[in-house]
């Protein structure tokens, strides 16, 4: 089921510090969540953002009720995304839907007070890292996602990638 849940979150996703950044687009994601990105994203999907900027790197962000996908309650779910067994599974069902990148160990943290997976995978082939901060709230998922280049500069990325804003 987790598998099932990751696999329709990173599909979407191929289909396409809490400041705000001076000149940077506030996307909103839904009444709670707001991300904001260095450019205007385009709506690639009822759950995907994309943007390109000039340095060729892409920022994606992808939202998915994780609690429809899984079938389980609030509660389990909460529960289950703090333990490395939860995170493994999901980084188990990530993988085979982007082949060409090799993962690292997925960690598990709190950003802004909310549970995020970091994962990182590197394309030696396309020279190319894909960095992810997954965001769990209210039992849907919001992946931060930045594609980079090799020899890119990083500090958009870097700010991009907890650029989120979450109303209580």
């Amino acid at each position: 089921m987790l598998k099932k849940s990751t696999l329709v979150l990173f599909l979407a996703l191929a289909s396409f510090v809490s400041n705000a950044q001076q000149g940077w687009f506030k996307q909103k994601i839904n009444a709670k969540v707001t991300v904001g990105f260095p450019l205007e994203p385009k709506k690639v999907n009822e759950n995907s953002y994309v943007v390109k900027d000039a340095d060729e790197n892409i920022y994606v962000l992808t939202s998915l009720d994780m609690l429809a996908v899984t079938k389980m309650s609030l509660e389990e779910f909460n529960s289950g995304i703090v333990t490395q067994q939860f995170a493994d599974e999901f980084l188990s069902g990530l993988a085979p839907s982007m082949p060409a990148y090799t993962f690292k160990d997925i960690k598990i943290t709190k950003i802004k007070d909310q549970v995020v997976y970091q994962i990182e995978g590197r394309d030696d082939k396309n020279q190319a890292t894909i960095y992810f901060n997954i965001f769990f709230i209210d039992g849907f998922s919001y992946s931060v996602t930045c594609m980079h280049k090799d020899g890119k500069p990083t500090r958009t990325r870097d700010l991009f990638l907890t650029n989120i804003y979450i109303s209580k």
